[in-house]
Order: C-alpha cells, then sequence, then structure tokens
C-alpha cells in the first residue's frame, strides 16, 4: 500500500471513494463507486468480514487486482484503501490529492446488488488486533490504536502507506465493533 501523485490508471482498478452522486456524474474512465460512507456504520463499526468480502465482490474485485483509490476527502481514500489492503487485496494505491472532476472522462459505476465475482484473496489477518484491549503493549509489536474502526484503519493506512512495516491496527472492541 502506497500513496501516488498520479492518475494514470493503466491497468489498475478504480475506486473512487467520493459521494455516490458525484461519482455517477463524473470519475475515471472504468470507476466503480464505493463511497466511504458504505462500509462504516452506526458508532463506526465495520460491517462483518463476510459483508465486506460480498460488498467488495458487487464491485467485481477478487483482490487479485492492482487498485488506485481516489476521492475527495484525505479521510474517505485512506479509509477505503487501508480497508482493501487488509481485507488482502494484491496492491492498493490511493491518490495523495482530492481527484479533481476535471480529469473525469464518464461516470462511475455503481456497485451491483449481487456480486459479479469473489473476492478470493485471504485477508491480512496479522494486521488485525483482534482483541487489543487485553494485548500487553509489548508483545504485540508496532500497532495503531483508536476508540472506533474508521479513525484506527486511517491512522494505519497512513503509517504503512509512509512505510511502516509490521503494524497492527486495533480499536476499542465495546464501542467500535469487531473485525469480523
Amino acid at each position: 500500500m502506497a500513496y501516488t501523485q498520479t492518475v494514470g490508471t493503466g491497468e489498475m482498478a478504480v475506486i473512487d471513494t467520493r459521494p455516490l452522486s458525484e461519482c455517477k456524474r463524473a470519475s475515471l474512465p472504468r470507476a466503480r463507486c464505493l463511497p466511504a460512507s458504505d462500509l462504516i456504520a452506526a458508532h463506526r463499526q465495520l460491517p462483518s468480514e463476510r459483508d465486506l468480502l460480498w460488498l467488495f465482490g458487487t464491485l467485481g474485485l477478487t483482490g487479485e487486482e492492482n487498485v488506485l483509490v481516489i476521492g475527495d476527502t484525505a479521510s474517505g481514500r485512506d479509509f477505503v484503501g487501508g480497508l482493501l489492503y487488509l481485507a488482502g487485496q494484491r496492491q492498493v494505491r490511493i491518490l495523495n490529492h482530492a481527484f479533481s472532476p476535471q480529469l473525469a472522462e464518464g461516470p462511475g459505476q455503481e456497485r451491483g446488488q449481487l456480486r459479479t465475482t469473489i473476492f478470493t484473496q485471504p485477508v491480512r489477518d496479522e494486521a488485525w488486533l483482534v482483541h487489543p484491549n487485553e494485548l500487553d503493549a509489548a508483545a504485540a509489536g508496532p500497532m495503531i490504536l483508536a476508540p472506533d474502526a474508521y479513525t484506527a484503519i486511517i491512522r494505519f493506512t497512513r503509517q504503512v502507506a509512509a512505510g511502516g512495516q509490521g503494524i497492527r491496527v486495533g480499536w476499542n472492541l465495546h464501542t467500535g465493533g469487531t473485525k469480523r
């Protein structure tokens, strides 16, 4: 996972994190619309792993693609990019600036109700702290902890994209939900 300054898509699958109406109006060629708000629930909880992988399948993602994440806010791009990475997406690049609608070449594609592919990449389980409230911090290694999943994943993304390795992520299980 890394940041990029260019929107050259080549063979990359583009994920547009802007609000659905903006993405559907104008985005990069073959961009798939996935607003960050579609991935977060009350109290900033994540969907279950099963539901998350199903949702990625409704975008036509198998996890084998090289993905470019674009959007208008850093937090939205980082959250979606980090979540794709944690879910096992092979390669994730995140545009490090707001996507300019002047670069748009057509409408983005809304995700389907049914999955068109099966997301098959293994989840990066080693990066998740399942019970961070009970861990001995010294034994756990470098980790990102936050009060909720949304904040934790954004912080995690920024550390990993900046070159951090072996970092794990977790959040308060009592207020922010679980990974599964």
